[in-house]
């Protein structure tokens, strides 16, 4: 069973479409309380993962080093030099020499490897896929790779279109790569950019003071959004532990919802459906979030965010259209990803039908900012069907 989203139609653009990320996405084995997934890269792309975290370190020995991603902690690393048989270059590498908290899981060449073989098959030619690399070290390593082993199926980004608005036409058979905007900022001499598969990212939650601004020339990602629960909380129960990750994540799509930005509703949300934390398993902790309780509290979580929005444009009168197969259709912000762990098919159909349920909502709204005595655009009339009732 596979979940295609060129299905949707090729002119969607990025942050018109929901989709599922995977957390830790390369961590599929270690403690319990470390795991966060079970299948490998390319099993989860087939079932329905189109965004991937990864955290990824070099580790290794005197003779050899390679990168993993980890979770966790990883020892201090030491400076090592390695020949690169994906680079064919030699590199001065920080390689640790084991874990202090946490495991190390898939080996980077592997993983895009994975990706590589998911995007060209006959089956998933069509589809793409987004490696997102954060908290990583050997930064300038990771992306040679990344270009070495990917080919031509690296996204190169040209032009002036903004990320967000990107279609699946235009990623059709593509592995897109985002690094961290601030780490490669940091690198001295790197020279890397989107021209070579090498795209940033930047968060525009702020921790502390005011939100940062959507920036619409911008080459890489941008999203808003925020994962975790509170380290001190460690010993709450299962239950209370998804109503503080519940509370969490409406507070945050809460924010972006009202935001007087205009150009909110480009910005890619993320919302986190996970259950990581220092003890207890992971995979015990995230059955209860996909429970048939947890099921519908996602979907109230997810629809708080859409809903919100409406209500904040239709008040200000800022409802932005946008032109889709000659209709014009109503556009605000909502979480486009849906970042979970343990990924599987049931999971991520259950959030690829978050599609529907968005259009149908947004048809409404479009019939009530229209008004009644005015009928909505042909092809935007409700669906009986509503994910969630």
């Amino acid at each position: 069973m596979e979940i295609t989203y060129y299905n949707l139609g090729p002119q969607r653009r990025l942050h018109e479409i929901i989709f599922a990320g995977s957390h830790d996405a390369a961590i599929t084995s270690g403690k319990s309380n470390v795991q966060t997934q079970n299948l490998n890269i390319y099993q989860q792309a087939k079932v329905g993962v189109r965004i991937f975290d990864l955290r990824i370190l070099a580790k290794g020995d005197a003779q050899e080093a390679s990168l993993f991603a980890y979770h966790g902690s990883g020892k201090k690393a030491k400076q090592q030099t390695m020949h690169s048989a994906h680079t064919g270059k030699v590199h001065n590498v920080e390689v640790s020499p084991g874990m202090s908290l946490g495991s190390t899981g898939l080996k980077l060449s592997d993983m895009l490897n994975s990706a590589k073989r998911f995007v060209t098959e006959p089956a998933t030619r069509n589809e793409f896929l987004i490696l997102k690399f954060d908290k990583c070290s050997n930064w300038q390593l990771i992306a040679e790779t990344c270009i070495a082993i990917l080919g031509d199926r690296i996204f190169k980004k040209r032009g002036a279109t903004e990320f967000s608005k990107l279609t699946l036409q235009e990623l059709a058979g593509k592995v897109v790569c985002v690094f961290n905007d601030k780490a490669l900022k940091e690198i001295p001499g790197f020279t890397l950019g989107p021209q070579d598969g090498i795209l940033g990212f930047r968060s525009l939650k702020s921790k502390k003071g005011p939100h940062k601004a959507y920036q619409a020339d911008y080459s890489g990602m941008q999203y808003f959004g925020k994962g975790g629960t509170a380290v001190s909380h460690v010993f709450h129960s299962k239950r209370k532990k998804r109503k503080e990750n519940f509370d969490k994540q409406k507070k945050i799509m809460l924010q972006m919802a009202n935001s007087d930005d205009l150009q909110s509703p480009n910005v890619l949300g993320m919302m986190y459906w996970t259950a990581t934390g220092l003890s207890s398993s992971i995979k015990r902790r995230d059955d209860v979030l996909w429970n048939r309780t947890g099921v519908h509290k996602m979907g109230e979580l997810w629809r708080c965010g859409l809903e919100a929005s409406i209500g904040h444009q239709m008040e200000l009168e800022r409802i932005k259209c946008l032109e889709w197969g000659g209709k014009m259709r109503m556009k605000a912000f909502f979480p486009n990803i849906v970042m979970i762990d343990f990924a599987s098919y049931d999971k991520c159909k259950t959030i690829y039908e978050l599609n529907k349920l968005k259009d149908e909502m947004l048809a409404n709204a479009y019939t009530q900012y229209v008004g009644e005595d005015e009928p909505a655009e042909p092809g935007l009339q409700p669906k009986p069907r509503a994910a969630f009732a």
